[in-house]
């Protein structure tokens, strides 16, 4: 595994009474794109979102590691997480609909100065990344297309410039040719050097892109291995999600 920039540490969470997530431990390098697998209901995204803050936690921690230095963000509130480098995508996108293309990215901008280089340096590569969205810079979230909305969330998040990026089920609603450009999306950035935890009900996608994974069951880990051992045994891996 490549130097770890994101390690989760024995979380425990609750919905009310019911105890979600039973000692979740998870590591994700600089640079490894490490998928996050199992059946719906498993705990998969209340995970993501322990990580980011918008579920407490009753145990366990969150570390961001910057080279030999960890910072412990485990009572740090979801804005400052963000602030430290761990961006996120939810899985309803959560695009601002009568904002258009440009305002939904610097809304993400915000702790930028308006006219600093480093501003127009993360909007040109957006422009880049997602050449479509520069083409619609000018157009509200609420008329993109599905999968023109999913990039606009990958890449407001983005624009924070984090180390490492949660992404929940990018592909999900997307027809297998924008699915497609999304994770070839996702390949990039962790070529570029980005840390990324994606959770994704496509398995055989997710394990085609991700150097190591994670199988979770009634919210907890129920296997940690490399994907390609997965890649190579498709029966075992449906035995483990219980799908086809």
């Amino acid at each position: 595994m490549a130097d770890a920039v994101l390690q989760a540490i024995d979380l425990h969470a609750y919905y009310g009474k019911s105890h979600i997530l039973r000692g979740v431990s998870l590591k994700v390098g600089r640079g490894e794109v490490v998928a996050l697998l199992g059946r719906n209901g498993v705990g998969k995204s209340t995970t993501l979102k322990a990580v980011v803050g918008l579920v407490p936690l009753r145990g366990g921690r969150i570390l961001l590691h910057d080279g030999l230095r960890a910072r412990d963000l485990t009572a740090l509130p979801p804005y400052a997480r963000a602030v430290h480098g761990i961006g996120y995508v939810p899985e309803d996108r959560r695009v601002f609909p009568f904002l258009t293309v440009v305002e939904n990215l610097r809304v993400g901008l915000d702790r930028m100065q308006r006219d600093s280089p480093a501003r127009t340096a993360a909007l040109e590569r957006m422009w880049t990344l997602f050449p479509v969205l520069h083409e619609k810079a000018h157009v509200a979230g609420r008329l993109l297309s599905g999968g023109q909305q999913q990039m606009l969330a990958i890449a407001r998040a983005l624009v924070t410039a984090p180390r490492v990026l949660l992404l929940d089920e990018p592909s999900q609603g997307l027809g297998p040719l924008l699915a497609g450009m999304v994770m070839e999306v996702v390949q990039r950035l962790a070529a570029d050097g980005l840390g990324i935890l994606l959770v994704e009900q496509n398995a055989s996608a997710a394990l085609a892109i991700s150097a190591r994974c994670y199988v979770m069951d009634k919210g907890t880990i129920a296997l940690a291995e490399e994907a390609a051992a997965l890649r190579q045994d498709p029966a075992r891996l449906q035995r483990l999600l219980g799908v086809a």
